[in-house]
């Protein structure tokens, strides 16, 4: 097992990161289907995108949080490699998500 020199913030919010690019294509998805949620995005915020950056960040800074507590305030304890895996993984799920919606779905 290699060393995990980063920092128990790196590895939170890069698992973070992950997740709300997951969560980003969703959104994308959802409003862009459903007339409904896009109008309410609109309400909540005077502009769906607006409403759309708060809720990713949200998410993005919340599980970076939750992550970073685990293990007794130690954080998640993976691989480097690991991490790098995730992160890359999540960020190609999200763009196959968004690149199946419009090509299939839209």
């Amino acid at each position: 097992m290699e060393t995990n020199t980063v920092s128990k913030r790196s590895v939170s919010f890069g698992l973070s990161l992950a997740i709300a690019s997951i969560v980003n294509a969703i959104i994308v998805c959802v409003k862009e289907k459903n007339e409904t949620v896009m109008n309410g995005m609109k309400k909540l915020t005077g502009h769906h995108w607006i409403t759309h950056t708060v809720i990713v960040l949200a998410v993005f800074a919340l599980f970076g949080v939750i992550f970073s507590r685990m293990n007794g305030g130690q954080g998640r304890k993976i691989t480097i490699g690991w991490l790098v895996r995730t992160v890359i993984g999540g960020v190609a799920v999200a763009g196959l998500i968004i690149v199946g919606f419009y090509l299939f779905a839209d």
